[in-house]
Parts: structure tokens; sequence; C-alpha cells
């Protein structure tokens, strides 16, 4: 009988960690498997009839080839320069003791609080037909309606990114190997060329395919700048909201997706093989590197020109917002601001209340599957794993007409709900949570954790009381960039929202679509300060040396 019962408690206790495993399972095969898999059903659909109608149409269409390579062309160009710039910015910053190096660092960070549709408004500001630059000050008139527009203004975007890849793989090479190829005679430039950048690969590899896959599934800068110019998400974006085909959308997407999934596969590869040739560091230091004069004037001009377009945008978005009339009347007015205030106050309510809740939900969550992840023997961890990171590789556009359609009967009717829009910007940013919270775990030494057990706690006291403290500046900095990122949200939940519903990021894009230049400026400033208060809390938490490396690792699961 002893032997029944023990084998008894076994079994109960083998079951039992499969609990919180299979919860989260049905809500990821809900909420991101089932949407994706609507996609497709719907893309292999003519009138309700399954086909391939849909894609030999598209196939066949004269301009579909012309979008797809403009879409690889504009996203290949912008992963090039935005890790180009990023890679000049991080070595200057982290390499050299060039002047300025903490406002270049700052500059290049700017982007992260300001969507790219903002980036396209304060661009139009500033070049357009009367802009500032452009014909107030040069007197031309440029047309900035094309796709070398859309490509600066993306790069401005998504250098942060590439210098935050770049920078996290640059500040773990110790120095001690490049003084090895010093003594063997090399030159400074020959260090560099042989010794650092080939250890930057990894970064560099990174940098490359994230920006492509974010580039790719971007939609609001092609729509403001790119004129005739068109992509795959833009010309679903057209497809769904201008002639409401739902299928050619959902066809486009398809493509996207299987696009941005190809992409994601090479990163993943990618990573993998640099963690199993990188040998890890410990207690690396770090040297400048001494460039030769000419090089540190180039590297300069190019990281200031950059850092002057930077802070000119975000300027050109203030003073639109409380000027009369950029361009011809500068006298100070808060009208703008009033008539925003007024316009966008329940935009900003919702805003406020959905990031704030996606902030908690995520960060919890996140820490609570990276400890299923990291801290259980179960059959199918790799899985749950791999759906829990899926959302960072699904376009915007996609997720969004996925839940539309997944969403829109019964037994699950979420359309025009605030369920709706909360389940997909909690979603879109667990990919986050899950990264963070995995991160910080793998640094923890679980010998603390086996004598919490030691002393008779169970795995729910030892998670309140030992994982949760040690992993709080993680969970704080993922609640904050969990709320700066649905406050930026566009791309997904464009799609969903009602009137009820609606946030302060669709006002912004609505006022600038229907040429409302001065209220969408001084909705972008109040976007702009939300956005900015969460980031100023994560710069906060690392200068008092309450976060780790993974800060800067967690920082880029931005969806796209």
């Amino acid at each position: 009988m002893m032997k029944a019962g023990v084998a008894g408690l076994t079994g109960r206790f083998k079951w039992q960690k499969y609990i919180l495993p299979v919860l989260f399972f049905i809500l990821l095969v809900i909420f991101v498997i089932y949407p994706t898999a609507t996609v497709f059903e719907n893309s292999l659909k003519v009138n309700g009839n399954f086909s391939l109608g849909n894609y030999i149409d598209m196939f066949a269409r004269p301009n579909f080839f012309k979008i797809l390579w403009q879409s690889f062309l504009v996203a290949a160009l912008v992963a090039a320069l935005s890790t180009v710039l990023g890679l000049i910015i991080a070595v200057v910053v982290l390499k050299t003791t060039l002047p300025l190096r903490r406002l270049f660092s700052f500059a290049t960070v700017v982007p992260l609080i300001v969507p790219g549709f903002v980036a396209s408004l304060a661009f139009i500001y500033l070049f357009g037909r009367n802009g500032l630059i452009s014909y107030q000050l040069l007197g031309i008139n440029l047309n900035i309606y094309n796709w070398p527009s859309v490509v600066v203004v993306q790069c401005m975007d998504f250098t942060a990114m590439a210098f935050l890849l770049i920078s996290a793989v640059l500040i773990s090479i110790d120095s001690q190997v490049e003084d090895a190829a010093r003594d063997l005679g090399a030159s400074e430039w020959e260090v560099f060329q042989t010794i650092t950048l080939p250890l930057l690969k990894p970064g560099i590899i990174a940098a490359v395919i994230l920006v492509f896959m974010r580039s790719m599934a971007s939609f609001g800068t092609v729509i403001f700048l790119g004129g005739p110019f068109s992509t795959l998400a833009s010309a679903s974006y057209t497809q769904l909201i201008g002639a409401y085909n739902i299928e050619t959308a959902a066809t486009f997407n398809a493509v996207l997706m299987i696009i941005c999934a190809v992409a994601f596969w090479f990163y993943v590869r990618a990573q993998a093989t640099s963690s199993r040739i990188r040998a890890p560091f410990t207690g690396a230091t770090r040297k400048p590197i001494n460039f030769s004069r000419p090089l540190k004037i180039l590297l300069m001009g190019v990281i200031s020109a950059f850092a002057i377009f930077i802070l000119m945008i975000l300027a050109s978005v203030f003073l639109a917002a409380f000027t009369r009339y950029i361009g011809t009347d500068y006298s100070f007015t808060f009208d703008h601001m009033n008539r925003a205030l007024q316009r966008g106050s329940a935009g900003m309510m919702n805003t406020l209340y959905f990031a704030s809740i996606t902030a908690v939900v995520v960060s919890i969550t996140g820490i609570i599957l990276a400890y299923i992840i990291t801290r259980i023997d179960f059959k199918g961890k790799g899985l749950l794993d791999l759906l829990a990171t899926m959302p960072f590789a699904i376009p915007g556009t996609f997720i969004g007409i996925g839940y539309i359609l997944a969403f829109n009967q019964p037994p699950l009717l979420l359309t025009g709900t605030w369920i709706i829009v909360m389940a997909v910007t909690i979603i879109r940013q667990v990919p986050l949570g899950l990264r963070a919270g995995a991160s910080v775990l793998s640094q923890q030494d679980r010998a603390i954790e086996d004598a919490s057990s030691s002393l008779g706690a169970n795995k729910i006291t030892t998670f309140i009381r030992i994982i949760l403290p040690m992993a709080g500046p993680a969970i704080l900095v993922t609640a904050l960039y969990a709320f700066v990122s649905t406050v930026q949200t566009l791309g997904a939940i464009i799609f969903l929202i009602t009137p009820g519903t609606k946030l302060l990021s669709v006002d912004v894009f609505e006022a600038v679509y229907k040429g409302e230049i001065s209220t969408a400026a001084a909705l972008s400033v109040i976007m702009l300060l939300l956005s900015a208060a969460g980031m100023l809390g994560i710069y906060f938490i690392q200068q008092r040396g309450k976060a780790a490396k993974w800060v800067q690792r967690a920082l880029l699961q931005r969806p796209m």
C-alpha cells in the first residue's frame, strides 16, 4: 500500500507540472495559431470555396512583382544603411574617446520613442513642398513622396535597433584580444579590421535580419511618404481599408508572413551558431581604439549629421505643435494642443488604460513563462517557447487581419470589443516578457532556489519569495517597455479599433492622413511624452545599476 501511495503521489506530481504549460499552450493556440491559420485559410478561399485563385490572380497582376521587388529593395537598403550607421555609432560611443559621445548615444535612441508615422510627419515639415529646410531655407521645392524618403525615415527609425544590437556584442569583447594583435605589430585600423569587426559579426548579422523584417512589416511611412510607391504591407492595408477586399489582403499578408518567417529562421540559426562559437568573457575590459585623424573626422561627420537630423525631426514636431502655422507664422499658441486634448482625450485615456494593463500582464506573464521554460522539465518545452516567441516574427498587419477574421463570429465573437484590442497588445509583447525573464533567470544561481526547496518551500513559495524579488528589475523594465510599445502600437490595432476603443496612436495616424498637420503634431507631442516617461524609467533603472546586460537585449524585442 505504501508503494501504491508513493506511486500515486509521484504520478500526481508528474501531471501537476503540466497544468501551467497546458494553460499557456491553449492561450497561445487561440490567440496566435488560430488567427495565423485563419489568414492562410482565407487566402486560400474564393467566394467561400478553397482555391488557389487568390494567389493565381495576385501573381498574374502586372504590379505584384513590382510591389514584391520594391518591398525587398527598400527593406534591404534600410537594413544595410541602418546597420552601417548603427555600427559607426556603436564604435564611436564605445570604442573611441571622441567628444559628445553621450549626446550621440541619446540622439540614436530617440527614435525608440518616435513612431515611424510621427517621423514621417516631421520629415514633411522639414523637407516637404513648404518645408522649413527645403523651401524656407534653401528655396527649393522638393518632391519627397517617393521611395528614397521612405528609406531615409525608416533608417532613422531602425538605426537605434542596430546600434543596441551591435553595442550588446561590442561591450562583451575583451580588449585583451585586441592588445594581443597590437603586441604582434598590428596598427589600430588593422586591430579593428581583423579582430574587433569579426567579433562583431553576430550583432551585425542580427541587426541586418531584424531591421529587414521590421522594414518589410512597416506600412505607415510608405503610406505617408511613398506616393505611388507601394510595398506588401502598405498594399495589404490599402486592400483592406480602401477596397475592403479581405481575401486579397489576406493573400498579401500571407506572402509577407512567409518572407518574415524565413528571415526570422535565419536570425535564430545565426544566433544559435554565434552562441556556439563565441567564447564568453568574464570581467571583459574595454579599451578605446585610436583611429587615424582623417578617419576620426569622417566618423564624427557621419554621426554628427545623423544626430542633427534626429534632433531636427524631434524639434520640428514640437515646433509645429506650439506655433500658429509652421513655415509662415511662428508665434506661440496653445490652440493646437487644446484641440488635440479635446479630440484625443478618449484616445489618451484608452491608451493609458490599455498600456498599463499590458505592462502589468506582460511583465508577470513573461517571468512565469520564463520560469516554466527554464526551470521545469516537460515534453513540448521547445514548442511552447516557439509559440510564445512567434508574435515577434509576425507583421502587425498580418496579426491585425488575423484577429478580424478569427474573432468575428461565435463562440469567440470579440470584434468591436475592448477585449480584442487588449488581447492583441498583450500577445504582441509576450516575446519581450519571455526573453527578458529567461535572460535574467539564466544568470541566477539555482543553488538559492535549491536551498529554498531543501528548507521545505514548495515551487510556488520559491517563485514568489526568491524568483520574483531577484527578477524585480527585469519585471520593471519589461513593464515600462511594454507600456512604451503599446503607446506607439499601430500596425496590429488599426484594423481592430472602434470609436470606443480608439488609441492615441490611431488619432495621430488619422490626423496625418486627413492633412490636419498642426493637430497631428500636438497629438504626437502627447504620445512622445508618454513614451519618454517610460524610457526615462528604464534609463534610471540602468543608471542605478539594478539592471544587467539583459536590459539591452530586452529593448530589442519590439514587435513589428
